[in-house]
């Protein structure tokens, strides 16, 4: 079976650990009609216990595990293997965030590879230029580029972040998805962030903890559609490594 395509700009909806279950189900459902309805990626990042329900009734939507293990199938007790994420309906995984168990280099670097065997979608977080540029390398599906000190501060990173970190990536490899994140309140926060280079634009607090996390999800989708107009959309292209 095909991927599902991705276009950018991209909507990011991150549970995290704030929500599960059947309510989870429902932001799911809501996610599934707005991708539909507007003809836009969404990305859902989800708890492991959730991507085989969710796989159900989000068709069209990106449904990434929020974490894996550098492993492939054998005797490692709890371990999260790739292929099985796969099989479960994951459509992609979350690598190297800040707030998930930490990688060694070695163990990212086997991390991408096994994903990206298993034809999962690999989106790997990345703090600094430094950092952007060493997974770079790795040649994941798309780099998340978020200050630690920003994540779930409403603060949003800087002009200065902004232009350079997608400078370095896309100076490395144009075909590398540049996805800004970290503090972002509302739809303007997603418009600027683009504006200045981002492919991306979501947010896990600023949904989940809001009173009303659809309306919030709306909100973001405005900023992605204006960004959209404004700036355009680009088909990503998966290339073959080698």
């Amino acid at each position: 079976m095909s991927k599902k395509q991705i276009k950018t700009p991209t909507l990011g909806v991150n549970a995290k650990s704030y929500m599960w279950g059947e309510d989870l189900l429902e932001i799911a459902k809501y996610c599934e009609q707005i991708a539909v309805e507007n003809d836009v990626t969404v990305t859902m990042n989800v708890p492991i216990v959730d991507i085989y329900r969710i796989a159900q009734v989000a068709k069209h939507v990106i449904i990434n595990a929020q974490i894996m293990d550098p492993i492939k199938a054998g005797g490692t007790m709890g371990g999260i293997v790739p292929q099985a994420l796969a099989d479960a309906g994951a459509d992609g995984v979350i690598l190297n965030h800040a707030s998930a168990r930490p990688l060694t280099l070695s163990q990212l670097i086997k991390a991408v590879r096994y994903a990206k065997e298993a034809g999962l979608y690999t989106f790997v977080c990345a703090d600094s230029v430094e950092e952007a540029l060493i997974v770079a390398s790795l040649k994941p599906t798309g780099i998340i580029c978020e200050q630690a000190e920003l994540i779930g501060s409403g603060v949003v990173a800087s002009e200065e972040y902004l232009e350079s970190t997608t400078k370095a990536i896309k100076d490395y490899d144009a075909n590398i998805l540049v996805m800004q994140g970290a503090g972002i309140k509302n739809g303007d926060d997603i418009y600027r962030n683009i504006k200045y280079g981002s492919e991306s634009g979501g947010g896990a607090s600023g949904i989940f903890c809001s009173e009303d996390p659809k309306a919030k999800i709306a909100d973001f989708l405005d900023g992605i559609l204006r960004a959209r107009k404004d700036f355009g959309s680009r088909v990503y292209r998966e290339e073959c490594d080698g």
